[in-house]
């Protein structure tokens, strides 16, 4: 699961996934912007049918995070 989020974000920030380390807040990337919320947000519905409420992605941090939580889920 954690590198397929990886992936996610590497193809949503237009990054290499090497370039991504799971504990970093992907929110302190420079690429990250409002419509690279939206895009992570339909993506994660999209591959695994599970749309994230708006209070619960403001607390997850690092891409390990939102791989846990979905793993959770």
């Amino acid at each position: 699961m954690l590198q397929q989020i990886i992936n996610l974000f590497a193809e949503i920030l237009e990054k290499n996934p090497d370039e991504l380390n799971p504990n970093d807040e992907f929110r302190e990337y420079e690429e990250w912007d409002s419509l690279a919320y939206l895009s992570v947000i339909a993506k994660i519905d999209e591959d695994y049918h599970f749309v994230i409420p708006r209070d619960e992605f403001q607390k997850i941090r690092t891409i390990e995070d939102l791989a846990n939580y979905l793993e959770n889920k």
